[in-house]
């Protein structure tokens, strides 16, 4: 997986409620960091561009310093053909513009932080018809 891809920084920002924003949004833990993740659209296909969306959550104290956002096929040990861009948003939510599945089968979004604790990443399966 390439290493930095799409990089925000939210350094010293304090922990926020970490309930799920609204219905359909699917839950990714580490030992630090809670991630809400939505696609839009909900449902992506095969080589259509779409947006994840993101709600980032500490355990405890400030977020983490940096947060990447990516996906990959791990059956078959690579990445997306796109570079995600990452922007955070007034309301402490990321929008990741770039996504795209360009073959069909299993796929992860993957969040990599660097936490107090030191590097995290945060999976969330998905499968693309």
């Amino acid at each position: 997986m390439r290493a930095a891809l799409a990089l925000g920084l939210v350094a010293a920002l304090p922990a926020m409620a970490c309930d799920a924003p609204s219905a359909g949004w699917s839950r990714a833990e580490s030992a630090s960091t809670i991630a809400w993740l939505r696609p839009q659209p909900p449902k992506p296909g095969v080589g259509a561009e779409f947006a994840l969306e993101a709600k980032l959550c500490a355990r405890s104290g400030a977020l983490p310093a940096a947060v990447r956002f990516d996906a990959w096929m791990p059956a078959h040990r690579h990445g997306m053909n796109t570079r995600p861009v990452a922007a955070r948003r007034a309301d402490g939510t990321w929008r990741v513009e770039g996504f795209l599945f360009h073959m069909p089968g299993a796929w992860q979004f993957v969040i990599e932080t660097d936490a107090a604790a030191g590097r995290e990443r945060l999976t969330l399966d998905t499968t693309v018809d």
